[in-house]
């Protein structure tokens, strides 16, 4: 599973539900889930979509662990970034976290704000990315900036058509 290619939403998920395939299947360790099959789950009968959901919590901690497990090179987190994002995950106030990590409470406070900022910064990326990837996003681009140029164009020959003054005088039609 090559995470670099999942949406912010399969992430979230933590499995792809693909319409084609008509399945679900875990992000992290692959398990596939067909629909129309009734799988057990913690004694009962449920669909592919729960089973996979149940499947995430009961095999992999749950989609926060599943993520914070992954090795530091795809997700980017320091074992004391995880340590604090454990903490809020469990609802842990600053006091709490630093005691259980044998840091300031300044410290911790210090890198829950550098997390919000690396949330900021992504959601600026991921939206500047988006401007460039996006297909129906660049074809409205480079439409919009067609259309631009055109009026440009006519207003250019509007302004200076029969106006022969200084150019500080051409923003007056005098004609």
């Amino acid at each position: 599973m090559e995470f670099k290619e999942l949406t912010v939403e399969e992430l979230t998920l933590g499995y792809i539900q693909s319409p084609q395939e008509e399945s679900c299947t875990c992000i992290f360790c692959g398990e596939v889930y067909e629909e129309g099959i009734v799988y057990r789950s913690r004694g009962r009968t449920v669909t592919a979509e729960r089973a996979v959901k149940e499947h995430i919590f009961d095999r992999h901690g749950g989609v926060f662990h599943g993520l914070l497990d992954l090795d530091k090179q795809v997700n980017g987190l320091s074992e004391i970034q995880k340590d604090v994002l454990t903490g809020m995950y469990q609802e842990k106030d600053n006091k709490q976290i630093c005691e259980e990590m044998g840091i300031s409470a300044a410290t911790v406070r210090s890198h829950k704000f550098n997390l919000q900022k690396s949330k900021r910064e992504a959601k600026i990326l991921l939206a500047l990315l988006e401007q460039i990837e996006n297909e129906t996003i660049v074809k409205q681009r480079k439409k919009t900036e067609q259309e631009a140029l055109s009026i440009e164009e006519l207003l250019v020959k509007k302004d200076f058509s029969g106006n022969t003054l200084h150019p500080f005088f051409t923003q007056y039609n005098l004609k």
